[in-house]
């Protein structure tokens, strides 16, 4: 009796067996199947948040670009207060004081963009420096100002960004799902969630524990592609340096043109007042050999329409002046073309874009460097210029040989 009952429980109990090994498989497939879907979802989210990245960080520098043509008379190169109430566009009036950062959504009304969503569906946040934001405008805008926002990759590297100091001037950044902790409740008649407060939602976005103001230097963290970890950063980023904003402005067809109004102003502006001694002296920071030497005066003090005055304003650091001391026509001034020398009783000086890299790289980032005459010109011009030696050359006009290139060259104009 009992043989007879063995053979078929031992068939049961190894039935029952491979049904086990069976659900565990078919267990096990799943999870894998889960996590490959996941990991496939994430991959595609991951590529659409670099995607809007993209598009926002091109409008931001289309904005900037063609900024006079929507503000005319204001000037090239000024980026958007961000979105700080949550409607899309940046704010009426000013974003914080002058030179302060500000970070908030991204204004995509104001770019004309349509409401513009990373991969997991959140709209896009923003950050601007107060050395290049529109609403105050900094009192100088040129291709020497500085960064605010320094770059930490995901693990943990400095990123650099097209600037001489490596800060960039704006960042963009896709917030990704939320975290634990990180509430993003929906807004009823918004295109993104949240409340009407950017500063107020920044901690459910953005994992950096970032002001809505920011003033000196802020280091902004990179964050991974999502993979359903837990705590972890989240935030992918893009940016934009200065450089990155005027090598676009050197591509325009006009830019040239523009920079060299510019000058044109200014030099027939001091040109008026060089029969003014005291004037001059008043001006100059100091004499050498027989010249007067200093930064082009501000534009009230040359007596220059208000709109003129904020545009040279804005590029003054670029200019130095040198004028004859006794008011005689001592200066040799060599330019190219008309491949003449002019006879000159003063000369106004434009530096053009700094030296990028090699020998005789250029840097304007501390008040010693933009100081200095060698931060600005090339060859003997710095050397003249702080010598008092009556001999300059150089361009003409400014112009752009390569839109891809720096335009370094040294600008001189002859004050006759």
């Amino acid at each position: 009796m009992k043989r007879a009952l063995g053979a078929p429980m031992r068939v049961r109990g190894q039935a029952l067996i491979a049904a086990l090994l069976l659900a565990l498989l078919l267990a096990a497939a799943s999870l894998l199947g889960g996590g490959e879907l996941r990991m496939r979802s994430n991959a595609v989210a991951h590529a659409r948040s670099v995607a809007a990245l993209a598009q926002a960080r091109d409008a931001l520098i289309g904005y900037a670009i063609s900024y006079d043509e929507r503000h005319p008379g204001e000037g090239y190169g000024f980026l958007p207060c961000p979105d700080s109430g949550n409607s899309g566009s940046t704010p009426i009036g000013a974003c914080g004081a002058r030179d302060l950062g500000a970070l908030g959504r991204l204004p995509w009304r104001t770019l004309g963009l349509a409401d513009l969503r990373d991969g997991w569906g959140e709209c896009l946040w923003y950050a601007v420096a107060g050395s290049i934001k529109h609403n105050p405008k900094p009192l100088l805008l040129n291709w020497d100002n500085a960064g605010q926002f320094a770059l930490q990759a995901a693990d943990g590297r400095m990123l650099a960004a097209a600037a001489p100091d490596r800060l960039a001037v704006a960042v963009v950044f896709a917030p990704g799902p939320p975290l634990p902790g990180q509430l993003r409740p929906s807004a009823p008649g918004r295109a993104c969630s949240g409340s009407a407060s950017a500063a107020a939602d920044l901690s459910s976005y953005l994992e950096g524990d970032y002001p809505a103001t920011v003033s000196g230097t802020l280091t902004v963290a990179a964050g991974e592609q999502p993979d359903g970890a837990q705590g972890r950063r989240n935030d992918l980023i893009a940016w934009i340096g200065i450089d990155d904003l005027f090598d676009a402005l050197r591509r325009r067809a006009d830019h040239p043109d523009q920079v060299d109004a510019l000058i044109t102003t200014a030099a027939d502006a001091l040109a008026s007042r060089l029969d003014d001694a005291d004037f001059i002296a008043a001006h100059s920071e100091g004499s050498a050999g027989l010249l007067r030497i200093g930064l082009l005066p501000a534009g009230a003090a040359l007596g220059l329409p208000a709109p003129d005055r904020l545009r040279l304003e804005r590029w003054r650091d670029q200019f130095r002046f040198a004028v004859c001391t006794d008011g005689s026509a001592c200066i040799d001034a060599e330019l190219d073309p008309p491949s003449a020398t002019l006879a000159c009783r003063g000369v106004l000086l434009f530096g053009g874009e700094r030296l990028r890299s090699g020998v005789g790289q250029q840097q304007r980032i501390t008040p010693q460097q933009r100081a200095d005459p060698a931060q600005y010109f090339e060859g003997d011009n710095a050397r003249h210029l702080s010598q008092g030696i009556p001999h300059f050359s150089g361009a003409a006009r400014f112009r752009v040989a390569d839109p891809h290139q720096p335009a370094t060259a040294d600008v001189v104009r002859c004050l006759p």
